[in-house]
């Protein structure tokens, strides 16, 4: 798979999350930003290598963006009033980053321990 395609939708949900945020300050974006870019570092660190398909690397990359893309889509469109809806709801910006990252590290590693589990019990 070439590169600059598997860089293109994280590059895509990083600027969704810097443009919700405002780019008011540069800190939250990038705070915002880091579920994915971690993702995308585990993603470019395992196609790098040789070895077989990083499937906890791959399950953590594509949760935690996704759970990114789905809170910034949220409150953009501002989907069962997640904007609107309380005079602190933008507190959410400082802790779904940690949720994305405790969700993604979740799905990880069930599909580590997944694909592990069957690749034994594919060997005789």
């Amino acid at each position: 798979m070439k590169t600059t395609l598997l860089v293109a939708p994280f590059l895509l949900a990083m600027a969704l999350a810097v443009y919700v945020q405002g780019g008011d300050s540069i800190g939250f974006a990038l705070w915002n930003a880091l579920p994915m870019l971690a993702g995308l570092g585990m993603l470019l660190v395992g196609h790098r290598s040789r070895r077989a398909m990083p499937w906890g690397r791959v399950a953590f990359a594509v949760v935690a963006t996704l759970f990114m893309v789905w809170f910034h889509l949220s409150w953009l469109f501002d989907w069962g009033g997640a904007r609107t809806s309380s005079s602190t709801s933008a507190l959410a910006f400082i802790f779904m980053p940690l949720w994305a990252v405790i969700i993604g590290a979740a799905a990880g590693t069930l599909a580590w321990a997944t694909h592990r589990l069957a690749r034994g019990r594919a060997m005789p």
